[in-house]
């Protein structure tokens, strides 16, 4: 009887460290800058070698054998991120290569010897296109981070030109400021004309068709 009563008490405490220290993980992960995220659940992510770095993409810095400079962190509006020891540093406009050459090049100026730097993305920043009027499903498309989005692709993703569309005047609007254009998505889809790349930013239009 002592034997089982010593053993219901060991698994009881056991029970209540494990959750104890469960709450504390818990606050502790949830502390903390709001453009800086836990590097320890974070992994990166395929990209192209000419990826040009943007503003909202989020990047992990590791130096070997320096655990307490790895961190995740989102490039502000500046195009720059806070790191330990070197400050701000501007990475937006650069590829990975590029700017983890010049992160190294920091480093190495004042602080290390010979630092072995890894850089990778973590998080992309959203891209979108909008696609409005005549389409089974309109409002926004999402862009690939580092590959093409064609007419065809955004309004296939919005469901197709509904039956009371006029697919053969869809107009395109560039977010630079440029005048609209017209396309005959129709002839497109056909493969009679060349596909439209898409830009961040466009708003594609599908009119109604006149009867």
């Amino acid at each position: 009887m002592n034997l089982s009563r010593s053993l219901f008490f060991f698994l009881a405490w056991g029970i209540a460290q494990f959750l104890t220290a469960q709450d504390s993980g818990n606050s502790q992960s949830s502390s903390g800058d709001s453009n800086t995220y836990s590097a320890s659940s974070s992994y990166g992510v395929a990209v192209s070698e000419n990826y040009i770095l943007k503003t909202s993409d989020v990047v992990e810095l590791q130096v070997y054998q320096e655990p307490d400079l790895r961190k995740a962190v989102r490039i502000e509006g500046d195009g720059t991120v806070a790191l330990a020891l070197i400050g701000k540093v501007k990475l937006a406009g650069m590829t990975i290569a590029e700017a983890q050459s010049l992160v190294t090049d920091l480093y190495n100026r004042d602080y290390l010897v010979d630092p072995q730097v890894s850089l990778q993305i973590v998080e992309f920043a959203p891209k979108f296109v909008h696609v409005l009027g005549m389409v089974g499903n309109p409002g926004k498309v999402s862009m690939p981070p580092d590959s093409d989005l064609t007419l065809i692709d955004a309004i296939s993703q919005s469901r197709g030109v509904t039956r009371l569309g006029n697919a053969r005047k869809v107009r395109i609007k560039r977010n630079d400021g440029s005048k609209p254009f017209d396309v005959d998505y129709d002839e497109i889809r056909r493969g009679e004309a060349k596909d439209i790349i898409l830009k961040e930013g466009d708003t594609i239009t599908v009119p109604e068709r006149i009867i």
